[in-house]
């Protein structure tokens, strides 16, 4: 059987019965972890604006506060909290822990509703073509046939080969990345003289042609962060210092520096979390935290006075006030450090405009981080935290058509949860099937 029927047979209830008995076992932890590790800030003293009282934090009625502890499993899950510098339960307790937190929200969360094979065809052509089904699906569909694991795996292979894919591209991708804002991008000519518009757009389609590959080659959606390849013409090889590339049009090609792995590699995201002057640490850390960690930055303090557009920002943010500015910010902006080896430009280098770069920084649980590799590294520790984001993503999407990197809701973490569950190998055929074999959440 196919991993993605699980989803749609009785055997998706083994993982329910696992979730139900060991919340039995767990359930006690959970008040004891909030009271261990939460109290510090979570106490009255609110320490920010995104900081929630711990009264709400009450682990014998997690069902009647979704919001709360859906975004207290986000962050858990994510390893962002606790915060820097405090103490945190080891790997077995977060697990424990997310275990009776997703049984106890998924204990009041409706079953999912299978969808007929009419409704299948037409959520299916909508989410990769944007468009009506072709003749071949609806042939399968009035058959009563995409109700069939093989059949519909079939039809999503065939579609995502088909040139109308790039509208899945288009229209979810680049605007969950932001790369829709990557226009906006325009390095000053007087500090990058080699920056010109069309080395912008060209960086976009690197990663528009690498996205449509990974769906293509029906990888697991984590490897867009790790994949040894990336899509070049001869001028993105002279801007990544890659030989043997001449020409215009793009190719595949391998990549040896292993900097340039993923989507962390690739100039099109680090133009678009850079200023014009300089690399941006804070904007780079905002972005991991959202796109592979599926969790938002903290809020800033009212009254906060932004960081000073004048000055490069790597030695300023290093030497914020202890509090309360760096109180939130060393949650993040270390994620950004790792990046500083690329300049605005995404190319290499070992100096920035005040000398020698320093790319040393940690992980929110204080494992340390010296470049994108090393920073790669700590990240893929945590795959969940992506394959639960990029599934709560696909699920807003195919029901309400956005696809912008905002929080998530207590149903889409749940029915997430649910579909990963199902799909112990995820690959992208998987999450679509079982994203549109059923009925769409309100």
């Amino acid at each position: 059987m196919h991993p993605y029927s699980y989803f749609m047979t009785s055997r998706f209830v083994v993982p329910l019965l696992c979730l139900t008995s060991l919340s039995a076992q767990t359930a006690p932890n959970v008040s004891k972890v909030v009271e261990t590790y939460c109290s510090g800030c979570h106490n009255g003293r609110m320490r920010s604006p995104s900081s929630v009282l711990l009264d709400q934090f009450d682990a014998a009625r997690i069902s009647a506060n979704p919001d709360v502890w859906a975004r207290a499993y986000r962050q858990l899950q994510a390893g962002t909290m606790p915060p820097v510098g405090v103490p945190r339960p080891d790997r077995a307790t977060y697990a424990a822990v997310l275990t009776s937190i997703e049984h106890d929200l998924g204990a009041s969360a409706k079953p999912p509703v299978p969808a007929q094979s009419q409704d299948i065809a037409t959520r299916l052509a909508t989410l990769l073509w944007n468009s009506a089904p072709d003749a071949a699906l609806l042939e399968d569909a009035q058959r009563n046939r995409l109700s069939d694991p093989a059949t519909l795996e079939r039809h999503i292979h065939r579609m995502l080969a088909d040139d109308r894919a790039q509208a899945f591209v288009t229209r979810f991708f680049v605007p969950w990345l932001q790369l829709d804002h990557l226009g906006n991008s325009n390095p000053d000519k007087k500090l990058f003289p080699d920056y010109d518009p069309s080395l912008r757009d060209s960086l976009g389609k690197e990663t528009e042609l690498f996205l449509l590959s990974q769906l293509r080659d029906d990888r697991d959606p984590i490897e867009l962060w790790s994949a040894n390849y990336t899509f070049i013409n001869e001028q993105l090889a002279k801007h990544y210092n890659i030989p043997n590339v001449s020409g215009q049009q793009f190719r595949r090609v391998s990549v040896s520096t292993p900097e340039r792995a993923g989507l962390l590699g690739q100039g099109s995201i680090l133009m678009l979390t850079s200023t014009p002057l300089y690399s941006s640490p804070a904007t780079r850390g905002k972005w991991i935290r959202m796109h592979f960690l599926g969790v938002p930055p903290p809020n800033p303090f009212p009254n906060a006075t932004p960081v000073s557009p004048d000055l490069p920002i790597t030695p300023q943010t290093r030497k914020l006030p202890v509090d309360p500015c760096m109180t939130c910010h060393r949650n993040f902006f270390p994620l950004g450090y790792a990046l500083e080896n690329f300049d605005p430009l995404g190319r290499l280098r070992t100096q920035d405009q005040l000398g020698p770069v320093d790319a040393s920084g940690a992980f929110v649980d204080g494992t340390s981080t010296n470049g994108a590799v090393e920073l790669r590294q700590v990240l893929l520790q945590r795959p969940d935290a992506f394959r639960t984001a990029i599934t709560e993503r696909l699920l807003t999407y195919a029901s309400t058509g956005s696809a912008a990197p905002i929080n998530g809701t207590p149903e889409t973490l749940i029915r997430a949860r649910q579909i990963l569950h199902s799909t112990p190998k995820p690959s992208w055929s998987a999450l679509i099937a079982a994203i549109v074999s059923t009925k769409p959440l309100p």
